[in-house]
């Protein structure tokens, strides 16, 4: 029996207390500490805070406000900086409900919207967080309430950033399902905290670190040591934008140390499905980038100490600067390619928008270049030397193309077309690409010296000189012109030796050879066919030529 009373004494006690606890959370009137809380946080954040209506939960010790704004800098936007559905202020109860004294525990924003702006000086609306207190506003109200604005606890749940640019260009990022969390939050020393959102492109973003103290001045220079991990990301939509004709996806893991306005990162970034030009598809090749970099957070120019690019077994370094503004990222620098197995470079030239012959394939060989890129990303200017040795055209046959030619010379290239020697000077930009001082030396056809280009819509116009060997058919059409009469056959005769000019027009996956005879001929040949119409040597050097 005696038990039994006890557990009833108990249970009345427990229940005496819970009314006693309902009742003054009913009575307690958190809206009057409203004032007070809107002013102290407006005078630590250096912007409005209003809170909309305060209610008092005992059971969770938090205070709750629906619908909770901060204003944004005026110099960016009179619209919120931050509007959420709802914020819990984690209170000591006791203090609260006994002594009227407001101890914050921790904040927990819920389902927030934050707006981020940056101009083309590199400015953010939220560079002025934490700095001056809002004028005539927290600093009498505020009363001390909050000096410091230490909480154990700071969370953000669900939210939804959106980062553009003023004026604005192109649309802005979203990034959803932010969550952040800080322990030991304080505007006055350091603090760690995570940050975890899905990326526009559905592809997610995970940060840890330790972050402050607060740079008053400007709150994007606050320093801050992190560990940041992306998964998926588009890099289109994340960096670059649809237009540009550069896509692809993107893995990074990277190490940021920020102090004194100035980020320095390293780590490595994988891409796969990378498309580098408007006219270009996704290569089946992934790039493996290992790379540190040093940016200057408010001119947003940045150094490229290292990047060291894997593509397959190809390795280049690149090494220069950018800048950034707005949308446009231009660059400076610099790409050396040592003897990179051609093999390894196959795949990866669809995403350049390179186009071979139909059922021709590259194989073999290595590829040297040393680069300059310089200009916006999207549109760059690319010059260099280029050397590609000992590479093999698979499943093109040169020497049928070159069908007259090729019998002058008395030689077959075969269905496989051998390059032993190809160097040019690259010139590669918007209006297409120019490449002088060609030189290429052919198995089984001779050598070629010239220069041409090729337009964005791949077409094709190359000036040449095939010079043929000296010995078979190619000795016998030589010394057939040596006979045609007077100047006329000296000069086709030396023409010949000198090399015969070649035209190559069509497109790259359709090229159409074509020798210039004019050129054999001095520009005489079409007289010389009036005054000697009936010359057969003149018939057989325009059957020889395909003409």
């Amino acid at each position: 029996m005696k038990s039994k009373r006890v557990w009833v004494v108990a249970g009345v006690v427990v229940g005496v207390i819970l009314v006693g606890l309902l009742v003054i959370e009913h009575f307690l009137d958190a809206d009057t500490y409203r004032g007070q809380i809107e002013a102290a946080l407006s005078s630590a954040l250096g912007r409005q805070v209003e809170l909309g209506h305060l209610s008092f939960s005992i059971f969770s010790g938090s205070l709750e406000a629906s619908s909770p704004s901060i204003a944004d800098d005026p110099a960016f936007s009179h619209q919120p900086f931050l509007t959420a559905k709802e914020i819990k202020i984690g209170v000591k109860t006791w203090d609260l409900v006994f002594s009227h004294q407001l101890h914050i525990t921790g904040i927990t924003v819920d389902q927030p919207k934050i707006m981020l702006l940056r101009r083309a000086d590199g400015e953010w609306n939220y560079s002025s967080l934490g700095g001056k207190s809002q004028p005539g506003s927290a600093g009498a109200a505020g009363g001390g309430l909050l000096p410091n604005l230490t909480v154990s606890r700071l969370d953000i749940k669900d939210g939804t950033l959106t980062v553009g640019t003023l004026p604005a260009q192109g649309q802005p990022h979203v990034y959803s399902a932010v969550n952040v969390s800080a322990k030991n939050f304080s505007f006055a020393s350091a603090f760690p905290f995570t940050v975890s959102c899905k990326l526009p492109g559905g592809g997610t973003m995970n940060v840890s670190g330790n972050a402050g103290p607060l740079d008053q001045r400007d709150a994007s220079l606050t320093p801050f040591t992190a560990q940041a991990t992306l998964k998926n990301t588009d890099l289109a939509l994340e960096f670059l934008g649809p237009s540009q004709g550069i896509a692809g996806v993107a893995d990074l893991d990277a190490r940021i140390v920020s102090k004194g306005g100035v980020a320095d990162a390293s780590g490595k970034l994988h891409v796969t499905k990378l498309k580098l030009a408007k006219k270009g598809t996704s290569s089946d090749q992934p790039v493996d980038l290992n790379f540190s970099v040093q940016q200057n957070l408010k001119s947003l120019s940045g150094k490229i100490t290292k990047a060291d690019v894997q593509i397959g077994k190809a390795m280049a370094a690149i090494a220069g600067t950018y800048q950034s503004q707005g949308n446009t990222t231009t660059v400076n620098v610099n790409a050396n390619g040592q003897n990179m197995p051609i093999d390894s470079l196959v795949a990866f030239l669809p995403s350049l928008g390179v186009q071979l012959p139909p059922g021709s394939q590259l194989q073999g060989g290595t590829l040297t270049t040393t680069l300059n890129i310089r200009g916006p990303v999207a549109t760059p200017v690319v010059s260099g030397p280029v050397r590609i040795n000992n590479t093999k055209l698979a499943g093109f046959n040169l020497g049928q193309k070159l069908a007259a030619i090729a019998a002058l010379a008395g030689a077959k290239t075969g269905s496989n077309t051998v390059v032993q020697v190809l160097s040019t000077d690259l010139h590669y930009g918007p209006q297409g690409i120019q490449t002088n001082n060609l030189t290429t030396v052919v198995t089984g056809l001779g050598a070629a010296t010239g220069q041409g280009s090729i337009s964005p819509d791949d077409a094709l116009n190359y000036h040449l000189r095939v010079k043929l060997a000296s010995t078979g058919v190619g000795g016998i059409a030589t010394q057939a012109m040596s006979l045609l009469p007077g100047a006329l056959g000296a000069s086709a005769s030396q023409q010949m030796k000198n090399g015969i000019p070649l035209a190559i027009t069509g497109t790259t996956s359709r090229p159409i050879f074509a020798p210039e005879l004019g050129q054999i001929l001095g520009g005489k040949g079409q007289q010389q066919q009036t005054t000697q119409p009936k010359n057969p040597l003149g018939k057989v050097l325009g059957g020889l030529l395909g003409h």
